[in-house]
């Protein structure tokens, strides 16, 4: 037992250096949206509350009747309590992945010696899953928490399960069920735990077993798997997720191709990123042919393998995991293929790859081992990389991806970065290429829109917001484009048109100070000084702090010669803040104004 535990000391430090990075990294992507402007994150609900939500959902006003289809009510649960030990720090959520990284490998490592009995291989199928590159994604992305999860939880129950057959005892089998419940409750992946179970079963017991037996053992599984999808159906309105329509035919020919880009990411990781992969744009295809000769020698190695009752088990396993992401039911994903997809079928597969390994040079330990440490070593390597280069900040990131590896879905987030640096030319032009390449994203014409009103542009901005009003927009959104529009009305001087849409904006995004600072600019431009102030203290509510708010209402108070709550205003601000915001002359203005009255 002392042996096992040094040597997942060994594995909890190695995972630590490597992911080193991660206590430093910045909220990316999804994270925003899903975490950071979360309102089941931040404020305080019952526990209850988390099993009545739809993951992916954080304003029910969004689109009548839409569903993303996700049940996951631990996700924003962890969220929460992450708030609550953390407060809205990046790092702290971070590291709460990688604590539930590590808790995954161990698991992992005590089902393999379960399984196998055989400290060394538990340690290296840990230790280089823990390390693995591709699992970069999973940890380091908060927001793919969900797979870390449903891996945590099922290999628990797989565990437990496991246990329960060979000693026979309930609390075992009571344990599995439970876990098996946080799998399904943390992702949709936790449903191929059953036939995982099945698989099991048949290689491992005895065949002459009662089969009545057997299907009583499942009963508390199905049992639990009802009572999730009675709580999925009420909440989400469907029993799946919702996906494209597509060709069928064609989605079981590139199976193949699926499985092998899966299988590559797996044994030979390089050019790691963020993928978009689409099909082939042919039948015959040079990378069709390719996965059709990958899952040709996969299927030839199960079938060479299948005495050994670890590795067939394994692959089998491996196989019915990985299926919900092969693409032969649709999804709504942009990509076919994903990093974090991978988390919880390489879990499995590693369990017979590792077998084979130790199996194969049993003869030649000394080599076993020195290829092993050299591989940890440079996928080891590979992950600090990634987590220092990639998946660290969003700037690092949209660089990466657009410019290292051209992938232009992400080339409006990094006009964003360039555009809050006011490097507006470099912005625009990545402007530019996103809408080109995704005319369909109404973000990126909001945000260009605003590009082009500090520009100085106010009516090639409208033009731009035009192109946007007849695609989809959250509420937030909605609420985004009425504001530029209003900005750009503004700008032009028609402030009756601009003071209408920024009444809309505060209607659709009633919790964004920076929509109630405008309004209350527009209010003050028109000589309603009172709708100004009421506006503008409106948003103070909301944000205390917002400096274009305060100095908004202090312009205001002057305009209106209150310049004793102008000053009062001005004076709780820092002097760094006037000057950054010009208010300092502001000040002045009004101190002159006061001592005139005296």
């Amino acid at each position: 037992m002392n042996q096992s535990w040094f040597l997942v000391a060994i594995l909890f430090l190695f995972v630590t250096l490597t992911y080193f990075p991660t206590f430093s990294g910045e909220f990316i992507l999804d994270d925003h949206t899903l975490i950071e402007n979360n309102p089941h994150v931040r404020d305080a609900s019952s526990i209850p509350s988390y099993f009545a939500q739809e993951d992916g959902i954080t304003d029910r006003r969004d689109v009548p009747g839409y569903h993303t289809g996700y049940y996951r009510p631990l996700i924003n649960l962890t969220y929460w309590v992450d708030y609550k030990i953390w407060g809205m720090s990046a790092p702290g959520f971070r590291t709460s992945n990688l604590i539930l990284h590590l808790l995954t490998c161990l698991v992992l490592f005590k089902t393999i010696l379960l399984m196998i009995g055989d400290r060394q291989i538990a340690f290296w199928a840990s230790l280089i899953f823990a390390v693995h590159p591709a699992n970069t994604e999973t940890v380091s992305w908060v927001s793919s928490r969900n797979n870390i999860l449903v891996t945590l939880f099922g290999l628990g129950s797989f565990y437990f399960y496991v246990k329960g057959l060979g000693e026979g005892g309930s609390k075992a089998r009571i344990l599995s069920v439970i876990l098996f419940l946080g799998a399904l409750f943390s992702k949709e992946f936790g449903i191929m735990l059953l036939p995982i179970f099945f698989f099991y079963q048949i290689a491992f017991t005895k065949k002459k077993k009662n089969l009545s037996t057997s299907w009583k053992g499942y009963l508390p599984y199905l049992m639990t798997l009802l009572l999730y999808f009675l709580l999925r159906v009420n909440v989400t309105h469907s029993l799946l997720t919702p996906s494209e329509s597509g060709d069928l035919l064609r989605r079981l020919y590139f199976l193949p191709y699926v499985l092998a880009f899966n299988l590559m990411i797996v044994f030979l990781p390089h050019d790691l990123h963020s993928l978009i992969i689409h099909y082939p744009p042919t039948y015959l295809n040079p990378q069709a042919i390719f996965g059709f000769a990958v899952a040709s020698l996969f299927v030839v190695f199960l079938c060479k393998e299948r005495k050994d009752k670890i590795i067939l088990f394994s692959l089998l396993a491996f196989g019915v995991s990985i299926f919900p992401v092969l693409q032969v039911v649709p999804t709504s994903a942009v990509s076919l293929v994903s990093m974090r997809w991978l988390y919880f079928p390489m879990a499995f597969l590693f369990i017979g790859l590792f077998q084979f390994i130790y199996r194969s040079l049993k003869s030649k330990s000394f080599l076993t081992l020195s290829m092993l440490g050299l591989v940890s070593i440079y996928l080891g390597g590979y992950a600090a990389t990634l987590n220092q280069s990639l998946w660290h900040d969003e700037e690092k990131f949209f660089q990466r991806e657009v410019l290292f590896f051209n992938n232009f879905f992400y080339a409006g987030g990094l006009a964003e970065t360039f555009y809050e640096k006011k490097a507006f030319a470099k912005a625009e032009k990545y402007f530019k290429i996103s809408l080109r390449h995704y005319p369909k994203g109404a973000k990126n014409y909001m945000n260009y829109a605003a590009l082009l009103i500090d520009t100085g542009r106010p009516k090639e901005a409208l033009a731009v917001l035009d192109k946007a009003r007849s695609l989809p927009m959250t509420h937030g959104e909605q609420g985004q484009w009425f504001n530029n529009a209003g900005m750009a009305n503004f700008q032009l001087k028609e402030y009756g048109h601009a003071l209408a849409k920024f009444l809309k904006a505060v209607e659709y995004a009633p919790q964004n100070d920076q929509f109630w600072a405008n309004l209350g600019g527009a209010y003050g431009e028109m000589g309603d000084y009172a709708d100004s102030v009421r506006a503008l203290k409106r948003g103070l509510e909301i944000r205390p702090d917002s400096k274009q708010v305060l100095k908004n209402l202090a312009m205001t108070y002057v305009r209106m010669g209150k310049h004793k709550e102008a000053i009062s205003l001005m004076e709780g601000m820092p002097q760094r803040v006037l000057e950054s915001m010009g208010m300092d002359e502001l000040k002045a203005e009004a101190k002159r104004a006061l001592e005139s009255q005296m």
